[in-house]
């Protein structure tokens, strides 16, 4: 049974023959009742301040698992975009190995068609050279045999009917 401050206020106590001394114990009771009105707010005062701490806590811990929930979320974010660094990474290096073997494949292919291009040119040359040559040297004859017709007719007047046909023959190498 829960006695209040009323219950001990309105207790009577029977009296007798050599009994207590009533205004002693009125005036105890008095205390006690105080004591305990005292000891209830106290009790209720530290149940509201429970109910607060608690509520606090109850705070604390949703903001704990907040943030336990943010550090996660924060832990996944970092490695995606780690991971997704490292394979951009791998991408940009094995594109950028494709454009560096396909420049060096141009580049070959450049170098060889420059090589041909330089044989083709040293053909040309000597092509050139060898019938410049032929042609210096039809020119030569045609020279000498004006020289030699020349002579002869300084010599023999009638043998330049036949020097005349020499050269003849001299021009139509030229022409070949």
């Amino acid at each position: 049974m829960k006695i209040t401050p009323v219950d001990i206020k309105n207790q009577q106590f029977g009296k007798s023959f050599r009994g207590y001394d009533p205004s002693e114990v009125d005036s105890y009771l008095e205390m006690v009742c105080s004591t305990l009105e005292g000891l209830i707010k106290e009790n209720a005062g530290l149940k509201e301040r429970l109910s607060s701490v608690e509520s606090t806590l109850i705070g604390y811990k949703d903001l704990e698992g907040n943030l336990k929930a943010a550090l996660v979320t924060a832990q996944k974010s970092a490695e995606e975009i780690r991971e997704n660094a490292t394979k951009e990474a791998q991408l940009l290096m094995r594109e950028t190995k494709i454009k560096a073997e396909r420049k060096m494949e141009e580049s070959l292919n450049t170098l060889s068609e420059m090589r041909k291009q330089v044989a083709d040119l040293e053909n040309m040359k000597r092509e050139y050279l060898a019938r410049l040559k032929s042609l210096v040297e039809t020119h030569m004859r045609v020279l000498e045999s004006m020289e030699k017709e020349d002579q002869a007719y300084k010599e023999e007047p009638q043998l330049a009917g036949s020097q005349d046909q020499g050269r003849s023959n001299a021009d139509e190498e030229m022409k070949i």
